[in-house]
């Protein structure tokens, strides 16, 4: 039996990894375009992209840190609770 909740968390991770690479090949390609005398656009765009994917997987990282840190300190301030 699949485990959904773990392989869509795991594909969640997968596209926040892959959004900035994305984003730096459009960017490339979008300033090599402009070199050959193509739109401003392109690259103008890629670096939009490159952006936002960066400020997305940056606050989702964040709040996998905050909810890992927060489990932890739970975790740590009920055993020593117990142990009193």
């Amino acid at each position: 039996m699949v485990d959904s909740p773990t392989v869509m968390r795991r594909l969640d991770i997968l596209s926040d990894l892959m959004g900035p690479p994305v984003g730096v090949l459009l960017l490339l390609v979008g300033v090599q375009t402009y070199r050959e005398g193509g739109s401003i656009g392109w690259p103008i765009g890629g670096l939009a992209l490159l952006l936002v994917n960066l400020y997305v997987a940056g606050r989702r990282f964040a709040r996998r840190r905050k909810r890992t840190s927060a489990s932890a300190s739970a975790a740590s301030s009920s055993s020593s609770s117990s142990s009193s």
